[in-house]
């Protein structure tokens, strides 16, 4: 029997997530070495892009393509083709997320039934956005700040300095442990970022309901119900899973924790 495949990306998006990807990994290899520069690491990845003047300019026109290709996924998703509602946040998250932790936690043998998107990659695709949003405008800000200062109060481009560095580093924490694990290690060798399909078994796995409305067949949708039951799985692949959603969920905590902070003691440190 042929295992069908399913489109879930196209070419538009799949360029677009290459471009956004590759950006982010230079502005993160030639941003940190600017924090921590008298690190024996930071001085040798500078050196590894042919010295400071380079390593600035990487940064900053890696920055520039990246709001680029942010507002075209603005401007395309919500002007040119018909925007996806079943994207945002909603009650059927939490109860998925509530039941996917009983999973986990062996207090269920039924894992939740997920769509097109689940809670987790939901939080990442806007995790995404907001951080390209605050990245974009403070790095503009840093980029020119006496221009900027002309517009805003010297208090305003010191918090863009303390944000921007803070949201980098939580954000490649975000990246580097939360995506990389559940959409690669996790599903390794996941290629869907450059073909644009997955497999029915992943389809089906991970995203059931949207697979019985494709399939839109009565015996597809009792199988499917199935796979919804507890396989026999290692103890140690639950565990792993457990432990990298509440790593995660961490992270995102941590993050909005720490931009409160910083932006508290911002604005009692260079505005009050």
């Amino acid at each position: 029997m042929i295992e069908l495949k399913f489109k879930r990306f196209t070419l538009n998006q799949r360029i677009q997530h290459i471009i956004f990807f590759t950006t982010f990994i230079l502005l993160a290899y030639t941003g940190f070495p600017l924090k921590f520069p008298d690190e024996w690491w930071a001085k040798w990845m500078i050196a590894s892009v042919g010295g400071f003047d380079n390593r600035t300019l990487i940064h900053h026109y890696s920055g520039l393509l990246m709001i680029g290709v942010s507002v075209y996924h603005v401007i395309f998703h919500l002007l040119l083709e018909k925007p996806r509602i079943d994207v945002l946040f909603n009650l059927q998250d939490l109860k998925d997320f509530i039941q996917q932790m009983r999973y986990y936690l062996w207090l269920s043998d039924e894992h939740p039934k997920f769509g097109r998107y689940t809670w987790k990659q939901k939080f990442e695709y806007f995790g995404g956005g907001f951080g390209a949003a605050v990245m974009g405008t403070t790095g503009l800000i840093m980029w020119f700040p006496f221009d900027a200062m002309k517009l805003f109060p010297l208090g305003v481009v010191q918090i863009a300095i303390l944000f921007h560095t803070w949201e980098a580093v939580l954000a490649s924490l975000a990246i580097f442990i939360g995506h990389f694990y559940d959409e690669h290690f996790g599903k390794f060798p996941n290629f869907s970022w450059i073909t644009g399909n997955i497999s029915e078994e992943e389809m089906r796995h991970e995203h059931p309901l949207e697979y019985e409305e494709a399939m839109k067949d009565q015996e597809i949708k009792e199988e499917v119900t199935e796979t919804g039951h507890r396989k026999e799985t290692g103890l140690i692949t639950v565990f792993a899973k457990l432990v990298f959603t509440v790593i995660f969920l961490a992270i995102i905590v941590w993050m909005l924790w720490i931009s409160y902070l910083v932006l508290v003691e911002a604005i009692n440190t260079y505005i009050l």
